[in-house]
């Protein structure tokens, strides 16, 4: 991983081993039809390759501190007392920052809504094990240059990876890298689709990566050829909105055909459908995971946790979660029972335009994802 140090080595590596145990153990909970094939008939198990190391990656919605500045800095696990253990069960931990940390700035494009929080809330991300966030969203340049700065120094000291912003565009569409301890590398790129477009890094201009069909293509073949996978996120879409809109499935799928494993969608702050597509995922919208609002239209979510080989992702778990903060009261909380099972109901609609099956066992759902050869 990217942390550095042996305590937090020694931690990943338990965390890892721990991983491994726990997917054994689960193995059963993707279903016979889901376990892989067996011995050839009449081949002998000793010629047989050793089993894949599977890699978990942990992603998550949005995340907006910017009205919760005082509970996070006395109490940096505060919003993460019931989800903790399983988000530092990952082998990697992403989601969207969409706020900046900073005490800096001035308003650079106004607008209705302007976020911004206490640098000192980095340690909550800290907590909760995330090892990468995104950046490239409507909001981290809410504040300027200035604003920008402080956040990636921030991020920088906190040993959090980054990626979709920067000084200049080639810095904001850089990549960022996460290693597994087995040495399988993950390569992640972010894209704002999102206004304004003053936001968006052009030339030396700093701001938000922001993509067309010909960066997509050669940015995710540059990223291929320097790891194993590639993970893309972008901001896009219509906000409470829970079908994708075209251009959202168009870019998706050039992703996986450029080479891309995974894409992670944001900015409706509601959960959108699933797409298993030539052997990759697509999440449309992931909704918020720890947002500063009341809304009351935008309290479900879930932590998607994708199961990888070297080759790519082989299964998806969702674990559904409640975000309502007139009940939890930003300690976003794993949806259990049939309020689970509520959550899946939904996401099976909003999933049905790309037939994606989701399985359910205990309020967890459960994706398939089929070998497929790319193109």
């Amino acid at each position: 991983m990217l942390k550095t140090g042996d305590e937090m080595k020694g931690k990943k590596l338990l965390r890892f081993g721990l991983l491994c145990l726990a997917l054994l153990c689960l193995s059963g909970s993707y279903g016979a039809a889901d376990a892989p094939a067996g011995p050839e008939p009449g081949r002998q198990s000793a010629t047989l390759r050793p089993a894949a190391t599977v890699h978990t990656l942990m992603a998550v919605g949005d995340l907006n501190f910017a009205t919760i500045a005082d509970k996070l800095i006395s109490n940096p696990s505060y919003p993460w007392v019931d989800t903790r253990e399983l988000l530092r069960s990952a082998t990697i931990l992403v989601g969207n920052l969409e706020v900046p940390f900073s005490d800096r700035g001035a308003v650079y494009v106004p607008k209705k809504w302007l976020l911004r929080a206490d640098p000192r809330t980095v340690a909550s991300l800290t907590a909760a094990g995330f090892d990468l966030v995104t950046l490239a969203n409507n909001h981290i340049m809410d504040f300027g240059l200035p604003a920008l700065e402080d956040t990636l120094f921030t991020l920088n000291r906190a040993g959090i990876a980054h990626t979709g912003a920067g000084m200049n565009e080639a810095a904001a569409r850089k990549p960022a890298f996460c290693t597994a301890p087995d040495g399988t590398r993950f390569a992640f790129l972010a894209y704002s689709q999102t206004f304004p477009e003053e936001f968006w890094a052009q030339g030396d201009r700093p701001g938000t990566a922001h993509a067309n069909r010909a960066i997509l293509a050669a940015d995710i073949r540059k990223a291929k050829a320097q790891a194993d996978l590639v993970i893309v996120s972008f901001h896009w879409g219509k906000e409470l909105e829970t079908m994708p809109a075209p251009y959202q499935k168009e870019f998706a799928r050039l992703c996986i055909d450029a080479g891309a494993s995974l894409v992670l969608g944001h900015h409706p702050h509601v959960l959108q459908g699933f797409e298993v597509y030539r052997g990759g995922l697509i999440a449309y919208s992931l909704g918020n995971f720890l947002f500063s609002t009341y809304s009351r239209r935008t309290v479900d979510s879930v932590i998607l946790a994708v199961d990888f080989d070297r080759s790519g992702p082989v299964a998806a778990r969702l674990y559904p979660v409640n975000v309502n903060n007139y009940e939890v009261a930003f300690q976003t909380r794993l949806r259990r029972g049939a309020d689970a099972e509520r959550v899946l109901r939904d996401l099976r609609g909003y999933s049905a335009e790309f037939q994606t099956p989701i399985a359910s066992r205990d309020g967890l759902g459960i994706i398939r994802i089929p070998r497929q050869p790319r193109r």
